[in-house]
């Protein structure tokens, strides 16, 4: 089986049959190996549904929905979770050697995003989500069907505590919210902890965050890689001049985002002078897309003078584990079950839960140590 999730199905069954010396009818056959994968897969699966159903239960909330059945019976730890956030004499003393050397727009002046900074990451609970699609399998349908998408969309989501790491997989993004709603209940990691959620700021993981953890504190927090990233596109496209006055421009405008000061950078780009903008619709496209993504846009720079995570690449980094280094190779195509069967099967192997499983032991739906897996 753990073959399976690091090389594909031929190669596992030519690896196979040269360790056991197989030959000719006796073979392992591609076709049973899939199958067996995408059962054992359909199984775990349903493991996994049938405990999250039962966690969310016992906690008070609606096994179908995945919403609490009374918000305000939920304790006040859940609620109104209890930690130390530093004060504001603690963040002008670590952020004075920084902002002594930078222009206004360019400091770290916004308490409203200073306020949230935790203390100790021992309070906090680590959340990177992300989606990757794999190129959709061609199915053989009659006149009138339902044609497939082109891709299928697996939901991959990494938590990180204090306690260990443990990756969830899904098919739909209701359906991996729910898992990590059932394990954060579970292992009793809403309790007093402070949930940060790292994306890419796709709106339907805006959406389910909203959706599903509107009962409790949260912070959702675009990645610092998806956010330089986009806006280098965009102003790329919108800007004219030289070289260096290209890359002065972004420059500067990178430092104001690196400090959370949204607004200015918008005052900024809204202020270029004509012969800098070379195409006023991207420019307006960059303008808007901060404008959207406000909300979501942290101080990223005193993050990174305490040492604190800045970007979901954990989550991407799972991907690739998980989906991507699997199942993206060139020719290869999948079905919706196909792929989240293998998916979720590299994951438990991930989470160190395959041997439990294959020894018919309950699967721990518990932090795995850092490392361990």
């Amino acid at each position: 089986m753990q073959l399976t999730t690091i090389t594909t199905y031929r190669n596992a069954c030519n690896l196979l049959n040269s360790i056991f010396h197989r030959s000719g009818d006796d073979t392992f056959k591609l076709r049973t190996v899939s199958d067996n994968i995408e059962s054992d897969g359909n199984e775990i699966t349903e493991i996994l549904e049938t405990k999250s159903a039962e966690i969310l239960k016992h906690a008070s909330f609606d096994p179908e929905s995945g919403l609490p059945l009374n918000p305000e019976s939920l304790s006040e730890g859940i609620r109104n979770p209890s930690f130390r956030r530093m004060n504001k004499a603690e963040i002008r003393k670590l952020t004075a050697p920084y902002n002594k050397v930078r222009d206004r727009e360019c400091q770290i002046k916004r308490w409203d995003l200073l306020n949230n900074i935790e203390l100790d990451p021992g309070d906090c609970v680590y959340i990177s989500i992300d989606d990757v699609g794999v190129k959709h399998q061609k199915d053989t349908r009659k006149d009138g069907g339902t044609k497939e998408g082109k891709y299928v969309e697996n939901t991959v989501i990494h938590i990180q505590s204090v306690e260990g790491e443990y990756t969830l997989t899904g098919i739909g993004m209701d359906n991996a919210l729910k898992l990590l709603l059932a394990y954060l209940l579970k292992n009793n990691l809403l309790e007093n902890r402070q949930l940060i959620f790292f994306s890419d700021g796709a709106r339907n993981i805006r959406n389910g965050i909203e959706k599903y953890f509107d009962f409790c504190p949260s912070i959702h927090m675009l990645d610092w890689y998806h956010l330089e990233k986009r806006m280098t596109e965009l102003t790329s496209m919108a800007l004219k001049g030289t070289k260096s006055e290209r890359y002065a421009i972004r420059e500067h405008m990178d430092s104001m985002l690196w400090a959370g000061n949204v607004d200015d950078t918008i005052k900024y780009l809204k202020g270029l002078a004509p012969k800098n903008v070379k195409n006023n619709t991207k420019l307006k496209e960059a303008i808007d897309y901060l404008e959207r993504k406000k909300d979501f846009i942290c101080c990223y720079a005193i993050r990174k003078l305490l040492g604190y995570r800045n970007s979901s690449n954990s989550a991407e980094k799972t991907n690739d584990l998980i989906v991507a280094e699997r199942q993206k190779h060139n020719g290869m195509s999948w079905s919706s079950n196909g792929s989240h069967a293998l998916a979720i099967v590299t994951a438990s192997v991930r989470n160190g839960e395959i041997d439990n499983w294959l020894h018919g032991k309950p699967i721990r739906f518990s932090p795995c140590p850092a490392g361990a897996a």
